[in-house]
Formats: structure tokens, C-alpha cells, sequence
């Protein structure tokens, strides 16, 4: 039996720099949503997000909270369009110069608003979303963070909550690695992949950060890609 290791804490991602080389964050990020696309990222938020807007009138507001790229707005932008339901979505990340490069990238999507703001003290009343996202943001955080995230996302959430991160192990590590030395020429990118799920979570942990941060409802997932996700419904 392989031993899960224990999570990695103390470690600085690269993409996090605020002075990263904006040539190295624009490769970075496009990587990124390419990675979301073919390796499951995506696929997590679409086997929730239908039956979290059914019932919900238009148009449907979601919050996505540590943004990126906006590739997961754009995507649930495309999908919302096909099947004419109305959204309107407000995506944010803390790193200024990705929100200026996510703008960019959603100049032809008038659904989306990117802002720049910290996920742990979102600029937002009680209840402004119907539904928050928020992909891989969580193995970003340390100490106290994490539950203060979730409760942050609680606060503004209307109906439903969609957490979504990676899980860690000696297995995921291993493929990760190899894969993204396969798919990427970007040392940001072979960097931080590994280390991202050094620093993920086990069903187990997501599972006690809930309870501790006072959610009533959730349940963990796994998926595939070594993916998490830890949805509440509050209706």
C-alpha cells in the first residue's frame, strides 16, 4: 500500500509571483486552460453546473473566485448560450496582471466581468451569487486560509457552492509530473504542476474543512485527472 504523503506547506507557486515575466504568465495561463480543457478540470464544473442552475431564474449570476485565465467562465458562457439560458458571471483572481490578460481574453464574452480582488475578503454583500466557483484556489492557501475561504464563499452564496481542486498522492504526483513534461515547454508550468498537487487535499481533509467552516450540506467527489470536488447546496 502507497502511503498518501503528508500535504506540502510553505511553498511559493511561480504563477503567484507578482514580478513573473508577463511572456512566461501568458504561456502559463494558455497552458493552463488547455490543461483544464483535455484533463478533467472542466469536466468537474459541467457535471454539477446543470443541475445547480436548473430551477433558477435568469439571469443565472455565478461568482468565479480565483479566475486565472477565465477559460471555466468562457466555457460555461459558450455552454449557456447554446441552450439560451442567460448568465451573468464575475470572475476575480488577486494577481493584476492575469485579470488584465483574462479581460483581454473575454473582450467578445459581455457576460463575463473580471475584477481583481482577494478571495478572502471578497468586495461583496451577503447572497450576491446564485452559485460560486472556485478551481483549484485552495491548495494555494495555508493555515486558516482554507476554512476562511469557504466561509467567504458561503457568505456570498445564494443556492450552491463548487469547490474544485486536486488531490494528492504519490500516484498523481507521478503522473503529473511525467505528463506535463509530455504536453508543456513551460518551466512555470513543470514547476508549479507538481507542487500544486504536493500541496492538494485528500477526500478526508476537504471533508473537515466543511464541517469547519460551518457548511450544512456538502458532500466530496473524486473524479478523474486526480480531481476533487466539494459542492453545498443551500437549497
Amino acid at each position: 500500500m502507497v502511503t498518501t504523503p503528508p500535504r506540502l506547506t510553505g511553498a511559493a507557486e511561480r504563477m503567484d509571483e507578482p514580478d513573473l515575466d508577463p511572456r512566461e504568465l501568458v504561456r502559463a495561463l494558455g497552458t493552463l486552460a488547455r490543461i483544464n480543457r483535455f484533463f478533467g478540470g472542466t469536466r468537474v464544473i459541467f457535471h454539477y453546473l446543470p443541475g445547480l442552475c436548473d430551477g433558477l431564474s435568469t439571469p443565472v449570476r455565478i461568482l468565479d473566485v480565483g479566475t486565472g485565465y477565465a477559460d471555466i467562465p468562457r466555457a460555461i458562457v459558450r455552454w449557456a448560450r447554446r441552450r439560451g439560458q442567460l448568465m451573468e458571471i464575475t470572475a476575480v483572481d488577486r494577481h493584476p496582471a492575469t485579470v488584465v490578460l483574462a479581460a483581454r481574453a473575454c473582450a467578445t464574452y459581455p457576460e463575463i466581468r473580471l475584477r481583481s480582488a482577494d478571495a478572502l475578503a471578497l468586495p461583496f454583500p451577503p447572497h450576491s451569487f446564485d452559485l460560486v466557483l472556485a478551481s483549484q484556489i485552495l491548495h494555494h492557501l495555508e493555515g486558516t486560509e482554507p476554512v476562511h475561504l469557504l466561509r467567504e464563499l458561503a457568505r456570498v452564496a445564494r443556492y450552491g457552492i463548487l469547490v474544485h481542486d486536486l488531490r494528492r498522492g504519490a500516484w498523481p504526483l507521478a503522473v503529473t509530473w511525467a505528463v506535463l513534461h509530455l504536453v508543456s515547454r513551460s518551466p512555470v508550468i513543470r514547476h508549479d504542476g507538481p507542487l500544486s498537487i504536493r500541496r492538494g487535499y485528500v477526500a478526508t481533509e476537504l471533508d473537515a474543512l466543511a464541517r469547519a467552516a460551518g457548511w450544512k450540506a456538502w458532500r466530496v467527489s473524486r473524479h478523474a485527472f486526480f480531481r476533487l470536488a466539494l459542492l453545498e447546496r443551500t437549497r
